[in-house]
């Protein structure tokens, strides 16, 4: 068994079942006992993030996994098919099918003429992964089995997101950051996420949206499969700060050809602005300015170079760092941690008006930063 410092990375599985549940009529069976399901939805709670995705179990006994006995399975789709007439049905294995090689792929072959759902199977959990390959894997699914298998749509000013989903933290508070943004610059209306807060029909229409944003690394290949497809640009940046969200902006509005609507009221950038330059003048007088991230594999290459800009520099040893940015375990037990992933141990996060991203997230990440230096200094 092996020994963690801090809490182990989640498995592909995990980003597989994580990504499916931000689509709110969603369609899950899990073939697999009904221990490992729970575990899964227990793991949503701790998100903050409203999940309407229906996930069924089959369990699985002794003599399932002896004989290798696929009738659970395809009983449930067979019955969810009836009761609940979806037009998609994920179908994903377990750690047991997976160590016992069940064949989802003849499962789907022996009863697909049988029902009116489409069958959707995810790849088997190889559990060598962590679960940024699963949600990379099932963005691509889903653009492959839904969107490119729908009729091509007309381009209408909607754009796509890619790359943002229940698992990351804070995903309410950007996610209207973000939709700010696109609405008062480009009057842009949001098209689909793929996985946070969308649906089937949405994904299905995906192919009307004139530009995807993917803002973490997870949803880059599904956006190249998109722009192949549809000749649809994407921009792979996350705006972290004025200087970074102003090179979004442009950038989005060089890749669309559109202008960017003026703003009126620059009070609240000229703010921001403000207590940045604040804020490097602190960092350039401490004697220790570095900080590091803690590895839960999610790239924060973006929040990183802001950082620098900041005139912070990094370090991999939590020891050397007056400041940190980890999860919420850590955050309840250091005064010099700022929090920026999961888990949220027992903490509510669901206020959607704290982004870290674009002009207000600024303003909001930069407050912390000075209040945890401040805490930091006081301990010392």
């Amino acid at each position: 068994m092996k020994l963690y410092k801090n809490n182990p990375i989640a498995s592909d599985r995990m980003g597989i079942l994580w990504t499916l549940n931000g689509i709110n009529d969603a369609v899950i069976i899990e073939f697999g006992p009904a221990g490992t399901t729970h575990f899964s939805i227990e793991g949503l709670m701790q998100f903050g993030a409203d999940t309407s995705a229906k996930t069924f179990t089959t369990h699985m006994d002794e003599h399932d996994v002896t004989f290798g006995n696929e009738d659970r399975i395809i009983d449930a789709i067979l019955e969810i098919d009836e009761i609940e007439k979806p037009e998609y049905i994920f179908v994903i294995g377990s750690s047991i099918t997976s160590i016992i090689g069940i064949d989802l792929e003849s499962v789907r072959f022996q009863i697909e003429d049988r029902v009116d759902s489409k069958i959707i199977l995810l790849p088997d959990c190889d559990f060598q992964n962590d679960f940024t390959h699963g949600v990379d894997e099932t963005l691509q699914i889903l653009v492959n089995e839904i969107t490119k298998k729908s009729p091509k749509m007309e381009k209408l000013p909607f754009y796509n997101i890619l790359g943002l989903g229940i698992y990351n933290y804070n995903q309410n508070s950007d996610f209207k950051e973000i939709k700010r943004l696109m609405k008062e610059n480009f009057s842009l209306e949001l098209g689909t996420t793929f996985m946070l807060d969308t649906n089937i029909k949405d994904i299905e229409q995906a192919s009307k949206a004139l530009i995807n944003i993917v803002l973490h690394k997870e949803g880059l290949e599904a956006a190249k499969l998109l722009e192949e497809a549809y000749d649809q640009p994407y921009i792979y940046l996350t705006p972290y700060g004025i200087e970074g969200t102003k090179k979004w902006l442009n950038s989005i509005s060089e890749l669309l050809n559109m202008e960017i609507t003026p703003t009126e009221d620059n009070s609240e950038i000229n703010r921001v602005v403000y207590k940045e330059n604040m804020l490097k003048r602190r960092v350039a007088r401490l004697d220790n300015n570095k900080f590091c991230f803690n590895n839960n594999n999610i790239s924060y290459k973006y929040l990183e170079e802001y950082l620098y800009k900041l005139g912070f520099k990094k370090t991999v040893d939590e020891g050397e760092a007056i400041i940190r940015f980890s999860d919420g375990i850590e955050a309840l037990h250091n005064q010099n941690v700022i929090q920026i992933s999961h888990p949220s141990f027992r903490q509510d996060n669901e206020y959607p008006y704290l982004p870290i991203m674009g002009y207000r997230g600024a303003y909001y990440l930069v407050q912390q930063i000075n209040n945890t230096l401040t805490k930091a200094e006081l301990s010392q």
